[in-house]
């Protein structure tokens, strides 16, 4: 079942939620949770982006740093079905996903922020994701309007280009903290070797005892 963006109530950073047909179940505070199992807030980029529930394309809630961004490599924008005739920043980025290929949703994610969530439902952004192409491994989200206005204002407020921007592309290497801007309307070419600066080969070495 998929749930339009009005569904979503608002909700506080340290709240859990279980994943319900119907709505969002509330737990004690201090945990987040996805797919009904809660856990600690926390990781390396933490701080610079908000700890929400979002729901996909696909129909899914999501909370959006420990399961869209958290270890991985990512890269971010805003964007809206309405806008894309005048920002045509998907169809671009679309090219870059080819360029990718099979890196994408395995060693290389995209997600894309509507600005516009009470016109791009799910059932929209699907529609939307289908009409270009899109692949396993590209997320659209959506939310409540209070929600994507944290998103917005808190990726500007942090350097991630002017808050609610269609030509900015966050990209990073989530484990490591290495965050960059770019533009996203860039040659497809230039925006797929970005990736490769922010790639580390080896895998995060623990801490010694």
């Amino acid at each position: 079942m998929t749930l339009g963006a009005g569904a979503l109530p608002a909700l506080a950073l340290t709240a859990c939620a279980s994943q319900t047909p119907l709505g969002l179940a509330l737990a004690p505070a201090g945990q987040t949770a996805a797919n009904g199992i809660c856990k600690k807030p926390g990781g390396a980029s933490a701080k610079y982006f908000p700890s929400l529930v979002v729901l996909t394309h696909e129909g899914r809630k999501a909370w959006f740093y420990d399961d869209l961004i958290k270890g991985k490599i990512v890269g971010i924008n805003f964007m809206s079905v309405r806008g894309e005739e005048k920002n045509p920043v998907t169809h671009n980025l679309v090219r870059v996903q080819n360029l990718l290929g099979d890196r994408l949703g395995r060693d290389v994610f995209l997600v894309s922020i509507t600005t516009d969530p009470e016109h791009d439902t799910p059932e929209a952004l699907e529609a939307f994701a289908k009409k270009h192409g899109v692949k396993k491994g590209w997320t659209f989200v959506t939310g409540d309007s209070a929600g994507i206005g944290r998103l917005e204002h808190h990726m500007g407020r942090h350097g991630h280009g002017t808050a609610g921007s269609h030509d900015g592309f966050r990209y990073g290497n989530e484990p490591y903290g290495r965050w960059a801007t770019f533009h996203a309307m860039a040659k497809p070419e230039q925006i797929a070797l970005r990736f490769d600066r922010v790639t580390v080969r080896e895998t995060p070495s623990s801490p010694k005892a």
